[in-house]
């Protein structure tokens, strides 16, 4: 077992505030596995196009953002934004929820 040494003068970064977090309504997988489990293995990164985005959070409702879709796959789109409600920055949503800037 290797134990991590942190430096006295030197701290590791606080962790993410997880109460800030909230479930997004309208996520919108392009795939289904067996298990109906989401998800989009196989589909490309593509060049950013700026966009704004319907998110329905769970606890603030609609909320028009915006973001950059950079992934999609006919009717689904993957939006990349910085929010501290999301727990990660990307979400897939349907494309009737985004609107290019």
């Amino acid at each position: 077992m290797t134990t991590r040494f942190i430096h006295p003068h030197h701290s590791a970064p606080d962790p993410p505030d997880r109460s800030t977090w909230q479930k997004v309504r309208n996520v919108s997988w392009p795939f289904h596995d067996q298990d109906d489990n989401g998800h989009a293995r196989g589909i490309p990164s593509r060049t950013p196009i700026l966009i704004m985005v319907w998110l329905d959070f769970e606890h603030d409702g609609l909320c028009w953002l915006p973001a950059q879709a950079v992934r999609w796959h006919r009717d689904r789109v993957c939006v990349y934004l910085s929010d501290d409600r999301l727990a990660v920055p990307y979400v897939w949503v349907a494309v009737t929820d985004v609107q290019r800037r």
